[in-house]
């Protein structure tokens, strides 16, 4: 009798946290987070100004964040090709999409759960309030970008199904999007950034002269730069899925 889905997703997902966040992998994660959060310089605001400080080392956070999520579903995904990790997964009365969607869940649920607990370290830092809206916009602009990249990754290691080649195309591919464009433009990590939380700070904080975006930001700013990951993702994300699920030969 075949064990019910749920049963057997949750399982997956436990599998592949185990199997790809291992303890040295893992404590290389929570390093890498807390050295992106402990590189951002704080500046004398005041109290009522101090979310302002959470922009700053934002490039640097993003940076190791692409870093890692590249490497990490390279790992899963490409990596399971040459490692047969993935034929011998499929020897067993799994679905594909069991396991397609188990490798993103778990991947995206451990790193965003680090980051975001390392960035809330800032909240001690910068003395800032547990309360204070741009902490969690902040947050959010974290979690686009982790979506943008797991997609980009998982793309690309389909396409290569070479962990060594998925992770440097991966990362050189976004690299070269923040590089390529202007620095409010909604295709650069930074860009994205700058518009979302300088558009919610001009909304919570209104009269500040803190700003991470040196004009006001405009609405469709704003909704371009949540719309561009999210579609990319979901689009990317999607493909794979169907590539993954009813095209893809294991060998």
């Amino acid at each position: 009798m075949n064990k019910p889905a749920p049963k057997t997703f949750f399982r997956l997902v436990l599998w592949e946290i185990e199997n790809c966040l291992n303890l040295p992998v893992l404590s290389l994660i929570v390093a890498s987070a807390i050295l992106a959060v402990l590189v951002q310089s704080t500046s004398i605001t005041g109290f009522t100004h101090n979310y302002g400080d959470l922009s700053t080392g934002a490039r640097t956070i993003f940076l190791i964040l692409t870093f890692v999520t590249c490497t990490l579903f390279s790992h899963s995904f490409a990596g399971s090709f040459g490692r047969g990790d993935l034929k011998r997964m499929l020897s067993y009365p799994v679905k594909r999409w069991q396991i397609f969607i188990s490798k993103v869940f778990a991947l995206n649920l451990i790193i965003f759960g680090i980051y975001a607990s390392a960035y809330a370290m800032n909240l001690y830092i910068n003395a800032i309030s547990l309360l204070e809206p741009m902490f969690y916009v902040s947050l959010f602009t974290i979690f686009l970008q982790l979506l943008f990249v797991c997609a980009i990754s998982v793309g690309v290691s389909m396409i290569a199904k070479s962990e060594l080649i998925s992770i440097v195309v991966s990362f050189l591919l976004i690299f070269g999007l923040d590089n390529a464009f202007n620095f409010d433009a909604i295709f650069t990590s930074m860009g994205r950034f700058s518009n979302i939380f300088g558009y919610f700070a001009q909304i919570t904080h209104p009269g500040s002269l803190i700003r991470v975006s040196p004009v006001p930001v405009t609405f469709e700013q704003f909704t371009g730069s949540i719309v561009f990951p999210l579609l990319t993702a979901v689009v990317v994300l999607g493909l794979v899925f169907v590539y993954f699920t009813r095209k893809m030969e294991v060998d």
